[in-house]
């Protein structure tokens, strides 16, 4: 069987042609097919693997940052591993279904099943690629539209674990301490609410040691398993802020000043063989801290200050909680934080067992006035 595919007026001819057992399959494949060229839905018969799509799908991506580009290689790597070399036209909702059973049990950390959250992620990334198929005329139609995720439970929740602010105001004195100057500036600057990658994407030209304010304007933060790094914009326009460090910590332009003083010496005995990057965060050699690396001192600091164990991240939402039950109100401290008072709300005021009671007795004492 050999039918025309070409719509009706255009002008070069296209054909497809198919073998069948009987005339029969033969003439309902002409049907089905003379009705998606009638309609715009044909799809001509392509070899594209899955891999391939997803390969052409990230190049594709000229909007989003490396960081993020990175991320959606990480999401796409069960997939791939599963139906990757897969041609994209064979695969079915049902193999999207089995890819999702798949990594319920298996596709995490040392044979665990991947996360629920990562999960989700998984399967956004593999929407995304078919999509991307459909709209370069491999794919007809995208059969990861319809398929869900499992169903979040209380256990998938990450716990957040936050300091009070006297742990807070030990951990700052505990920075003061230490003998290399990076580690008191960049921990002083992680107390006063920076994310780790704009932490060590600061450059000195964003620091007013006069007002003793920084400007965030950019991040820093690795890219894909190795060690490398990317500085680039900040997370979103809500990031970007300027933050008045000297307020919120004392002594934090000291230590910046110090900071600067220790690289102009290094740079004076290291002479051409300085790396000048222009960031805050380096080390004796003039090289950019890893993102591991500030990580993996983080928790030798807190540990050996001797506080309870919480993420580097926690700081900020030890502050945020520390903010809001001062009375500040959310949109100031979702500005101070570089984020939207939408998350700040959601994800970053905590609740926890003191709070709670404290509002308990407020509340019981305010409705007795009334009584």
């Amino acid at each position: 069987m050999v039918i025309d595919t070409a719509p009706k007026g255009a002008p070069k001819r296209k054909q497809v042609s198919r073998n069948f057992r009987t005339l029969q399959e033969a003439r309902e494949f002409v049907t089905e097919t003379r009705q998606n060229v009638a309609q715009g839905r044909y799809t001509a018969p392509s070899k594209v693997t899955f891999r391939t799509l997803a390969e052409d799908w990230l190049k594709s991506r000229r909007d989003i940052r490396e960081v993020t580009r990175s991320g959606y290689a990480d999401a796409l790597g069960n997939p791939l591993d599963f139906f990757g070399d897969h041609i994209a036209q064979s695969l079915s909702r049902t193999d999207v279904e089995n890819l999702m059973d798949h990594l319920g049990t298996f596709g995490g950390k040392r044979g665990k099943p991947l996360s629920q959250r990562s999960q989700v992620y998984a399967l956004q990334a593999v929407r995304a690629v078919f999509a991307y198929g459909v709209s370069v005329g491999v794919l007809s139609a995208n059969p990861a539209t319809d398929v869900k995720p499992r169903r979040r439970t209380k256990d998938d929740a990450l716990a957040v674990n936050i300091w009070a602010p006297a742990q807070l105001v030990q951990f700052v004195a505990h920075v003061d301490t230490h003998e290399e100057e990076w580690t008191r500036a960049a921990f002083r600057l992680s107390a006063c609410g920076l994310r780790r990658s704009e932490v060590l994407g600061l450059a000195w030209s964003e620091v007013d040691l006069d007002s003793g304010t920084v400007k965030v304007e950019a991040s820093r933060v690795k890219v894909g398993r190795g060690s490398t790094t990317n500085r680039d914009a900040t997370k979103s326009k809500a990031s970007s802020r300027a933050v008045p460090v000297e307020e919120m910590w004392p002594g934090t332009v000291a230590a910046l000043r110090a900071l600067k003083a220790r690289q102009a010496a290094d740079r004076l005995a290291m002479g051409t063989a300085w790396p000048d990057s222009g960031l805050v965060v380096v080390d004796e050699s003039g090289s950019p801290i890893q993102p591991d690396a500030y990580s993996g001192r983080w928790r030798v600091l807190r540990a050996d200050a001797g506080l309870p164990r919480i993420r580097l991240h926690e700081l900020r939402h030890s502050i945020a909680t520390t903010l809001h039950r001062s009375g500040v109100a959310p949109a100031d401290a979702a500005g101070l934080l570089g984020h939207e008072v939408a998350t700040h709300m959601s994800f970053y005021v905590q609740s926890t067992k003191t709070g709670a009671e404290e509002a308990a007795r407020t509340l019981g004492s305010v409705l007795r006035t009334v009584q």
